[in-house]
C-alpha cells in the first residue's frame, strides 16, 4: 500500500480520546500512523484524503463473542438460559454438533463482514470444538479486514469425570494438557466455559501449562446463581474466588453477579471484566455492574458475547449500557462518555495486551480508524463528538473502515 493521509477530520487522539478538530492523520506504507497533527498539511506529494465532516475515532475491539452460532439467530429468545447456553445439553450446543460445516463457514463469513462493518478491528472468540473449532474460524477470517483472537475449548464436556468434579478432586490428564497445547498453537490462547469445568487442581494445571505456553487465558464468571451455587456446594468457594485463588486468567467474561467484594479481590489481583449487557439483559440474568468494577478500580471492557441473541455491534452495546446503567444508579453523571468509548478501544486493547498497537489513535500504532459522517441526518449537528458516538450513532453513520491502513469497508475517499 502507498502512503497517504487524512485530512480536516475531528480526530480523537490518545489513550483519553481528546478531540482534535482540523486533524491530519498520515499513515506510511506498513499501515501505521506515522504522524499526526493539525491544520495545513504541507506535503503535497503524497496522496490526501478528504476527512472533513467526520469524527476520526481508533476501530473497536470487541472482547468477547462466539461467533460461530451466527445460523441460530434467535433460537432460544425467551428460553431459560441454561436449556440454551450451557453445554454439552443447551439448545445451542446440540444445533452445533449437527450442524454442516459448510453453514457454519458461509455464516462465519457473513458474520465477519457485519463485523467489519460495525468498525471491529479485532476480536476475542470462544471457540467450541477444540482444535478443529479454531482451525475453522482462523480459516475463515485469514483474507477479512479483522483480526481475531481465538480462545479454544475442549472438544468434550465436561473434561473431568463427573465425580472428580462432584468431590473436587483429581488432576487433569496428559491427554487434556495436549489438547490445550494443539489449541493454542493454531490460535491465541485457551478458554474455559467456567471454573466448574475443573478441580481446583485442574483449574492449576491449566494455569501453568497456558502460562508456559504465553498465551492468553480468560473463562465466564460470576455468570449465573445456579453457577455460583455448584461452585460452592462442591468446593466450598464462589467461583469468583477460585479463579482468583487458582486460575488468575488474563480476564474474567460476564461478572453479573459477582458482589462487591469480589469485585475489590478481582481489583487486587489485577484481573480486568469484560461485560455483555445487552445479552445478558436479553437472556434474564440482568445487566453487569460494570460501573461498580470501574469504581473498585478494575479495568474494564464491553463485548457481544453470542450472535444468537445479539449483533456483534460495540456501538450497540456501548449505547445499551450507558442508557441501563444510568438508570440503574438512577444518576446520569457516570460513567462518562469517555470511560464507556474506552471499553470498546483502550481497554480491551489493554487488557489483550495489545495496546502497544492498537485501541486509540497514535503515532507507532495500527491505523485502525473509523470515519464517521457527522453530516447524516442522525448526527448533525455534532456538540460533542465522543458522547455523539456513545449515545447516538451507529454503523449507518460510517463513511470508511479502516484496517492496518487498508479501506475495510466503506466507499473510497474523495482525494484533496
Amino acid at each position: 500500500m502507498s502512503e497517504f493521509v487524512l485530512v480536516g477530520g475531528t480526530a480523537l487522539i490518545g489513550a483519553d480520546l481528546v478531540p482534535q478538530q482540523d486533524s491530519w492523520i498520515r499513515v506510511d506504507e506498513t499501515g501505521r500512523v506515522s504522524a499526526l497533527g493539525t491544520g495545513v498539511y504541507e506535503e503535497s506529494e503524497i496522496t490526501q484524503f478528504d476527512a472533513s465532516g467526520t469524527i476520526i475515532c481508533p476501530a473497536f475491539l470487541n472482547a468477547h463473542t462466539h461467533v460461530i452460532d451466527g445460523f441460530l439467530k434467535e433460537v432460544g429468545f425467551g428460553e431459560p438460559f441454561w436449556d440454551v447456553f450451557m453445554p454439552p445439553d443447551g439448545l445451542r450446543h446440540q444445533a452445533l454438533g449437527v450442524a454442516p460445516a459448510d453453514l457454519l463457514k458461509t455464516q462465519l463469513g457473513r458474520t465477519l463482514d457485519q463485523m467489519i462493518a460495525c468498525g471491529t478491528s479485532l476480536f476475542v472468540d470462544f471457540r467450541e470444538g477444540g482444535r478443529p473449532g479454531v482451525l475453522m474460524l482462523e480459516s475463515v477470517a485469514a483474507d477479512k479486514f479483522i483480526q481475531p483472537l481465538t480462545l479454544g475449548r475442549f472438544a468434550e464436556y465436561p473434561p473431568q469425570s463427573d465425580e472428580a468434579l462432584a468431590t473436587n478432586s483429581g488432576a487433569l490428564t496428559g491427554d487434556a494438557l495436549d489438547e490445550i497445547s494443539g489449541i493454542v498453537e493454531d490460535g491465541a490462547g485457551f478458554s474455559l466455559v467456567g471454573a466448574n469445568d475443573l478441580t481446583d487442581e485442574g483449574l492449576n494445571q491449566v494455569r501453568e501449562h497456558v502460562r508456559s505456553l504465553d498465551a492468553l487465558l480468560a473463562l465466564h464468571v460470576a455468570e449465573s446463581p445456579p453457577y455460583r451455587e455448584v461452585s460452592i456446594e462442591r468446593t466450598g468457594q464462589s467461583d469468583v474466588h477460585r479463579v482468583i485463588d487458582h486460575l488468575l486468567p488474563d480476564f474474567a467474561v460476564h461478572l453479573t453477579f459477582a458482589t462487591s467484594d469480589e469485585m475489590e479481590r478481582l481489583a487486587d489481583a489485577r484481573i480486568p471484566g469484560v461485560c455483555c449487557p445487552r445479552n445478558h439483559a436479553v437472556i434474564g440474568l440482568g445487566v453487569p455492574r460494570f460501573d461498580l468494577m470501574l469504581e473498585a478500580g478494575m479495568d474494564v471492557a464491553l463485548a457481544t458475547d453470542n450472535i444468537i441473541l445479539s449483533s456483534p455491534d460495540p456501538l450497540a452495546e456501548v449505547q445499551f449500557a450507558s442508557r441501563a446503567i444510568r438508570a440503574i444508579r438512577q444518576d446520569p453523571s457516570f460513567p462518562s462518555a469517555v470511560d464507556m468509548l474506552k471499553m470498546i478501544t483502550i481497554n480491551p486493547a489493554r487488557i489483550l495486551h495489545v495496546d502497544d498497537l492498537r485501541g486509540s489513535i497514535d503515532v507507532g500504532k495500527r491505523a485502525d480508524l473509523i470515519l464517521v459522517d457527522t453530516t447524516t441526518n442522525n448526527l448533525a449537528p455534532v456538540t460533542d463528538p465522543v458522547a455523539a458516538l456513545v449515545n447516538r450513532a451507529t454503523s449507518a453513520d460510517f463513511r470508511a473502515v479502516f484496517n492496518g491502513g487498508r479501506l475495510a469497508h466503506g466507499l473510497p475517499l474523495e482525494t484533496i
